[in-house]
């Protein structure tokens, strides 16, 4: 009984989550209601509240999962010592297509940057992880550089998502891998 019931709520929390995709790719942020968004996704606001206090914990719940996948994908990077940075951003690009619906949504709406920030801050971790582990990169300001990089990747996407450029995305992953490149191989000399 009790994996019937894991289940149900795993295929609920789902809805919802679909639900919440489709209306951030239509409104703000600030304007989804918890009525919509349960109607959305074919449920009763009871239903709702029995799996969330309110919008955010869903938005949150995303993100988590989101940034559990990049972790993820950082986690097979160092795992096999896989230093070419190119192959990197494909682990990256990998995330941002599986759930490409979500990251355009977010992408072209301002009132998502929390979360586009969110995920700044995860790529930033998980960059300082493969620097320190495959390049053996130690600065003492290595934090300033992969904040500074995660953000700049994060824009580059951003425009990419929100169709500003006229470049593919295999071409933006050209120029963040090359930039960050530069930087990490600048840096790794001058040890």
């Amino acid at each position: 009984m009790g994996e019937i019931m894991d289940k149900r709520i795993i295929r609920t929390k789902n809805n919802i989550s679909f639900a919440l995709l489709k209306l951030i790719e239509k409104k703000s942020a600030n304007k989804i209601t918890v009525s919509e968004l349960a109607k959305e996704a074919n449920i009763e606001r009871k239903t709702f509240y029995l799996h969330y206090s309110c919008i955010e914990d869903v938005y949150q719940e995303l993100g988590k999962t989101i940034a559990n996948d990049i972790e993820c994908e950082a986690d097979k990077i160092i795992a096999s010592k896989d230093n070419m940075i190119t192959n990197i951003f494909s682990h990256i690009n990998y995330v941002i297509n599986k759930n490409i619906y979500f990251f355009r949504a977010i992408s072209k709406n301002d009132s998502y940057s929390f979360l586009l920030h969110s995920f700044e801050n995860t790529l930033s971790k998980c960059m300082k992880r493969i620097v320190k582990e495959i390049y053996h990169i130690s600065s003492p300001n290595i934090e300033l550089y992969t904040d500074f990089y995660s953000a700049g990747i994060i824009k580059l996407y951003q425009s990419w998502l929100k169709g500003d450029t006229s470049l593919t995305q295999e071409e933006i992953t050209r120029v963040i891998s090359k930039a960050c490149f530069i930087s990490i191989d600048d840096l790794a000399n001058r040890r």
